[in-house]
């Protein structure tokens, strides 16, 4: 988002915002109140959300000690709030550098991945729950970004379309 602003600004350092200039400008200011409203009702609903993953969680591994669902939680509580600003920032680097890098060696020292796989999931369908369609399209990269840099997840292949080869 910054970077986004910062090239409008020197490119109209010599000169006012030209009318394309204007309707970029635009485009990005809404979509900062989108990842706005998006962030609010993250942050204001963070509780009801891991409250109902962490049900789920206790009722698919209820053999599983109670702090290794902790750990989990306390690991996807983290990407959630980090992820959140990256996307209220528009920045997948921030993910990245203050979060991930440390946290991909966490789930395998503990032995977390089935825990924390079904955990990603969980949280995704609790958050396309509480966000509106519009609000979970501008956070869902960044918990791809997560899930696929702690996980290792791999990407499922995109079907191909007519005219393309398979």
């Amino acid at each position: 988002m910054q970077k986004d602003f910062e090239r409008l600004f020197h490119r109209a350092e010599d000169h006012y915002l030209h009318p394309l200039e204007m309707i970029s400008f635009k485009k990005h200011l809404g979509l900062l109140g989108q990842r706005l409203e998006a962030y609010r009702t993250i942050r204001d609903q963070e509780g009801e959300i891991f409250q109902a993953a962490a049900d789920q969680l206790e009722t698919q591994f209820p053999d599983r000690a109670q702090a290794d669902l902790e750990q989990a939680l306390l690991h996807w509580i983290s990407v959630l709030r980090y992820g959140a600003m990256a996307m209220l920032l528009s920045n997948p680097e921030y993910l990245q550098y203050r979060l991930l890098e440390w946290l991909e060696g966490m789930v395998d020292a503990r032995e977390l991945r089935p825990v924390e796989t079904a955990l990603a999931r969980i949280l995704t369908a609790e958050l396309q729950k509480s966000l509106t369609e519009d609000g979970f399209k501008l956070l869902q990269p960044f918990l791809a970004q997560a899930e696929k840099t702690i996980l290792g997840a791999v990407e499922e292949p995109q079907p191909a379309t007519v005219g393309e080869p398979a």
